[in-house]
């Protein structure tokens, strides 16, 4: 479903409603989150200053709770994102990190949206920026389902046909 409510640029933003309603407790405030997750530690990517960007490797481990407090202070050096996952004998990797286990009866291990698709990695990315901030142009090894609870992000996309023109980390 298109929503263009917003009269201040032209994208178009998908609502998804299905079964993914258990992320609605994460929408309003971080009180679920806190609750649920505020004693796992996690690794938070850590920029200098506002004008840097994410994605350079400089990672804390803090508690969960630790970075809900610097986010909700309005703090926007810290970054949530990948969290290392364990694997298993045969060194096949976990579906998600332990802190997003404690997480997991919020959301379908596969929502109907994705079709046959097969997860392969689940995440939680989080930060607070008013004024944006960038993980740098990358590429992912897999496939995307992105759910915006809170704010916006921004991607831009390029064609593979455009590979030997961009350079990326």
């Amino acid at each position: 479903k298109n929503n263009n409510n917003n009269n201040n640029n032209n994208n178009n933003n998908i609502l998804v409603d299905e079964d993914l309603h258990g992320l609605d407790k994460w929408k309003n405030d971080n009180e679920h989150l806190r609750k649920c997750a505020g004693k796992e530690q996690v690794m938070v990517e850590v920029r200098s200053n506002d004008n840097d960007s994410f994605g350079r490797g400089n990672e804390k481990r803090m508690s969960f709770h630790t970075f809900l407090d610097l986010v909700e202070g309005g703090d926007s050096k810290h970054y949530l994102t990948t969290q290392d996952v364990a694997a298993n004998d045969d060194g096949q990797p976990d579906l998600m990190a332990d802190f997003m286990k404690t997480l997991k009866d919020d959301f379908p291990l596969r929502p109907k949206l994705i079709g046959n698709l097969v997860p392969q990695n689940i995440n939680i990315w989080m930060g607070n920026n008013r004024d944006g901030a960038s993980s740098g142009l990358h590429h992912d090894y897999h496939d995307n389902l992105y759910i915006v609870l809170r704010g916006q992000k921004n991607f831009r996309l390029y064609s593979p046909k455009d590979t030997e023109k961009i350079y990326s980390r």
